[in-house]
């Protein structure tokens, strides 16, 4: 009846309210919420149609350097409501399907979880170039275990002087040693 009807809403619900959205709450802003426009319609194919926009804040760990990161994500699909598996299959490639139940409902909330999984990046990143938490570890480690590496003798400095040694075995000149 949505889509016959041409319903849209505005709302916004909160991200902690969103059980598969709750890890991605910021901490220090757990009243965060996820705002989202909503319009069912069909086309002119009489398909049942919706698109779907979202938008919100989250909180993810930064691949470079580990560290909590705020993120805005935004999202947008055009939806195609579908009542099994084969019908879903037929749908284009610019379409979502989205399987609905026997009387033809969905739940709303797994569509925005869903809509804001989707606009996750698969990296995310500060976008100022943060200290790697590889290098931060090592210099934990204390540079005195570089300086120490450095003065421990380097085993093939004698195969290295030998294959420099004009007439040596191994001198790296084409033929001479044949």
């Amino acid at each position: 009846m949505a889509c016959d009807s041409e319903r849209a809403f505005s709302a916004s619900v909160l991200l902690a309210e969103l059980p598969r959205l709750v890890p991605f709450v910021p901490h220090e802003a757990p009243e965060t919420s996820l705002d989202f426009d909503l319009r069912f319609f069909r086309d002119e194919g009489r398909a049942l149609l919706a698109t779907l926009d979202v938008q919100t804040t989250v909180q993810v760990e930064c691949a470079r350097c580990l560290q909590s990161m705020r993120l805005p994500v935004m999202g947008s699909s055009l939806l195609q409501f579908v009542y099994n598996d084969a019908q879903a299959e037929q749908v284009g490639d610019v379409r979502e399907p989205v399987l609905v139940d026997a009387e033809g409902g969905v739940v709303l909330s797994n569509l925005l979880e869903e809509e804001v999984l989707i606009a996750l990046p698969t990296v995310a990143m500060h976008e100022h170039q943060c200290q790697p938490a590889w290098r931060e570890e090592a210099e934990d480690d204390g540079v005195q275990s570089l300086v120490e590496q450095s003065e421990r003798p380097n085993p093939f400095a004698a195969l290295g002087q030998q294959w420099r040694m004009p007439g040596s075995k191994g001198s790296g000149k084409k033929g001479e040693d044949q």
